[in-house]
């Protein structure tokens, strides 16, 4: 559970409760506790598992400065006292509850935070001078005999080339992967990457053979994934932007410009990519979300 904030006053903490519980159909856990003083203090808790945490955690702040302002130009309009009132967080451990916080949120995006850490580990290793036997170990199956060696279906995905395409591989990995898993949980974030890891390997294979690496065709199936889903499913709050569509449309458009500078893009992997991350949002149009 994450603590919130810690209040004394009740009108305060049974308004944010009514508008969490409104605009993000969630519950937050309130106890009652005494202070050094012996003044009941109204503790506000939210479980990791709520839907919509992270929007939730950040417009606490908001929500308690507004209340106050608004009750303050209230209290000045009829003439009385202003409230006055500290509404940060009240722990006897406020340390150890951020540490907490803290590992909790890597608790619920541990398959983004395991393959962030991988790649840019492996990439680490390239650019310290094993570059060439980790090409060769993880490349595409290129040969009949290299068909049995399975991690090769996969293993292209862990392997950036440059430092522009590790960081906006990764980045959307972990803006868009995270949301995933934080909302739909570890297991359907890793459906959808050992499927289109498989099938983006195979498509590109198709159309330009085995030389080819990143996590391109994964991202892109998240970031279909993402788009579909959070125009069917209104459970899910995955704050996609305007304009999200176009973005990636002209993501593909510009791979195709790729070779006229001399950049090999992966074309196939992205579209095919963005495909299957579509059909599964479709066919996860009903999935609910973690509670």
């Amino acid at each position: 559970m994450q603590h919130l904030f810690g209040s004394e006053i009740p009108d305060l903490v049974r308004d944010f409760q009514a508008h969490i519980r409104t605009k993000y159909q969630a519950e937050v856990l309130v106890e009652e506790k005494p202070n050094a003083q012996g003044k009941v203090v109204y503790h506000v808790f939210l479980s990791e598992n709520t839907p919509h945490f992270l929007a939730i955690e950040q417009e606490t702040e908001v929500f308690l400065t507004e209340w106050l302002e608004r009750k303050n130009a209230q209290a000045w309009q009829n003439g009385v006292s202003p409230i006055n009132v500290h509404h940060k967080v009240l722990s006897a451990n406020s340390q150890a509850n951020n540490r907490f916080s803290f590992l909790s949120y890597f608790q619920q995006q541990k398959i983004t935070v395991f393959l962030t850490a991988l790649c840019a580990l492996i990439y680490l290793f390239m650019f310290l001078g094993f570059a060439e036997p980790l090409l060769l170990l993880t490349h595409f199956p290129a040969e009949a005999e290299q068909e049995g060696e399975v991690w090769r279906y996969l293993s292209h995905t862990l392997v950036h080339l440059s430092n522009m395409h590790i960081l906006f591989n990764l980045t959307w990995w972990w803006i868009f992967g995270g949301a995933i898993e934080r909302q739909l949980g570890s297991i359907k974030l890793l459906q959808i990457y050992l499927l289109a890891g498989v099938i983006t390997g195979v498509a590109q294979n198709v159309a330009s053979g085995p030389a080819f690496f990143g996590l391109s065709g994964v991202v892109y199936a998240v970031l279909g994934y993402v788009f579909v889903l959070d125009k069917l499913n209104k459970q899910t709050d995955f704050e996609v932007p305007d304009g999200f569509f176009y973005m990636l449309v002209v993501g593909i458009l510009l791979g195709f410009a790729g070779p006229l500078v001399d950049i090999n893009i992966g074309n196939t992997a992205h579209i095919s990519g963005l495909l299957v991350g579509m059909l599964l949002a479709f066919l996860d149009r009903n999935i609910r979300v973690k509670s």
